[in-house]
């Protein structure tokens, strides 16, 4: 078994360009996929237990926060790109990336959002706490995987991924919004 070049990766082979870009697009769905589901993540931490929303306004502010921090990123990405771009226009690839970015995002807010469909309440706010955490620690466990590393060195990796996200929400949390 060979293994892979330094462009090259387990989960998208090839050094060609059509392979390079698609580990752009797959990069930026993760990457904004983690972002959202930690400030999702901080967002739930912070609600007050003792005098908990309606479920109606935690979904709106899931929904809201996703739909806002994905459309900054996008109109940021898109401002970038032109700015940077040889001819002042940013090509197709890189709108694409965009686009990636704005999906990862938004199928955060979906799966945050499935637990107050299901169940009300605390019930409903513990699952939505358990979706989103578990996002980085699946995402950890994938990459030791690919990797090459044992099942015991993937869960340890998934492990520690959970950690770092539950440290980055409290930090979060600690300082304020």
């Amino acid at each position: 078994m060979s293994t892979p070049s330094e462009t090259e990766s387990p989960l998208i082979p090839g050094d060609d360009e059509g392979a390079v870009h698609r580990r752009a697009l797959a990069r930026e769905f993760f990457a904004s996929a983690l972002y959202v589901a930690l400030v999702l993540l901080a967002a739930l931490v912070a609600l007050p237990r003792d005098r908990l929303p309606t479920d109606h306004a935690v979904m709106a502010t899931l929904f809201g926060t996703a739909l806002g921090l994905v459309l900054a990123h996008f109109v940021a990405f898109r401002f970038a790109a032109h700015f940077t771009a040889e001819a002042g226009r940013a090509e197709t690839p890189l709108i694409q990336e965009a686009v990636a970015g704005l999906a990862g995002g938004l199928l955060v807010a979906i799966i945050a959002g499935i637990p107050y469909v299901v169940f009300d309440g605390d019930d409903a706010l513990l699952g939505s706490l358990i979706a989103l955490a578990t996002l980085p620690a699946i995402m950890g466990g994938a990459i030791a995987r690919l990797r090459g590393r044992s099942r015991t060195q993937s869960l340890a990796a998934a492990g520690h991924a959970l950690i770092a996200a539950m440290v980055v929400v409290y930090v979060k949390d600690f300082l304020g919004h």
